[in-house]
């Protein structure tokens, strides 16, 4: 049975899942939290249990095997909560979202939180980087050997995700990718991936985004040596 939380500006309509770990992803630079949650559903085959749904969202369906489905979706598998976004959420209803999200993870008495982001470099030095909201969070991932960022902005959900799960003594993470640039980052995820395996005991495979990378680096390759050998040609990805 689905369960509805409303706050003032959106509603979580979900089943209940008691002492899951809750994931978080959700588009931001390099796309990272929405490439690891999408190959989450397909590797784990995820079950759907629910949906946040706002007025201030955009007017947006996601078409998934040919059917239209909400674009922020909630899914539950092998002892795992997902939270999927495929929009970027509007600042106006991050705050109270996030309430949302944390307020179920309350009532379900779940483990942990752990979030996925990245962080752009001009070079890249380690697969990922993170930060926790408490001593205990910290811990966890320096037992992990992750390099943990001392300083910065963490913006939009993963963020406002922390400070509230730290309101409600529920330990959290967030993982960050090192990016490049701004463009979708196959092999970046495949890292995050990686660490997450490392983090819960998973055999997540991460594989399928590591041919997609390659993909993409050939096709970049391909036009770049077309540009150089006629730079006046148009050309068509």
């Amino acid at each position: 049975m689905k369960v509805e939380t409303k706050t003032e500006c959106c509603t979580l309509l979900s089943e209940d899942i008691e002492d899951a770990i809750v994931l978080e992803g959700s588009p931001g630079v390099g796309l990272i939290g929405n490439i690891v949650g999408w190959l989450l559903v397909e590797d784990l085959k995820m079950r759907e249990i629910g949906y946040i749904d706002s007025k201030y969202f955009p007017p947006l369906a996601v078409l998934y095997k040919g059917v239209a489905i909400h674009p922020f979706r909630i899914y539950e598998g092998e002892g795992l909560v997902l939270f999927l976004s495929d929009f970027i959420v509007p600042p106006t209803v991050v705050y109270d979202m996030t309430n949302a999200i944390v307020d179920w993870m309350d009532k379900n008495n779940s483990k942990e939180l752990i979030t996925f982001n990245s962080m752009v470099v001009r070079e890249k030095t380690q697969a990922v980087g993170a930060a926790g909201n408490n001593e205990d969070a910290l811990k966890r991932l320096s037992d992990l050997e992750l390099p943990v960022l001392p300083f910065g902005n963490l913006n939009g959900l993963s963020g406002t995700l922390l400070t509230r799960c730290a309101s409600k003594n529920i330990n959290a993470s967030c993982l960050f990718a090192e990016i490049l640039n701004p463009y979708p980052d196959p092999r970046a995820a495949a890292g995050v991936i990686d660490t997450l395996n490392q983090m819960l005991g998973t055999n997540i495979n991460p594989e399928p985004l590591l041919q997609e990378a390659q993909e993409i680096e050939s096709r970049l390759k391909k036009l770049a040596e077309t540009v150089q050998s006629d730079p006046e040609s148009p050309i068509y990805m």
